[in-house]
């Protein structure tokens, strides 16, 4: 029994680890005019004028700053929930990312929404989803 309860246990481990591992690379959103860098397996991609220890990634582009992701709080099967805070450091917005099939990643803001973009030179709401497709 205890070896069957390790099997299982090791196996999530893994399981786990690969999912992180598949959110990696840069991604392109042509709707937002944005760049997303991201690395969810370790944090270890640096950010020019960001204080402090390397970063999960990043997406920046025609939105209100940069938006940094500082923690990932989960990560199961081809979706990972993380923070993100924008570079200005007052804003902070949960996001899910979705692996899509094509290899893509869809970004949805979960909750409150803060994260804006530009239209006509003015900030507005982005959309509650935006897909990144890979570069």
């Amino acid at each position: 029994m205890k070896k069957v309860l390790l099997t299982g246990m090791l196996a999530l481990a893994a399981l786990s680890g690969w999912a992180q591992e598949a959110f990696q690379g840069m991604y392109q959103c042509e709707a937002l005019q944005a760049t997303m860098v991201i690395n969810l397996a370790e944090k270890k991609i640096p950010l020019k004028d960001f204080e402090g220890e390397d970063t999960y990634g990043y997406v920046k582009g025609e939105l209100n700053g940069t938006w940094v992701i500082l923690k990932v709080k989960e990560v199961k099967d081809n979706k990972a929930v993380v923070r993100m805070v924008s570079d200005i450091g007052y804003d902070a917005q949960d996001v899910e990312l979705k692996l899509t099939e094509e290899g893509n990643i869809e970004l949805r803001l979960v909750g409150d929404q803060v994260m804006k973009t530009t239209e006509k030179g003015k900030y507005v709401k982005m959309p509650k989803v935006s897909l990144f497709k890979k570069n």
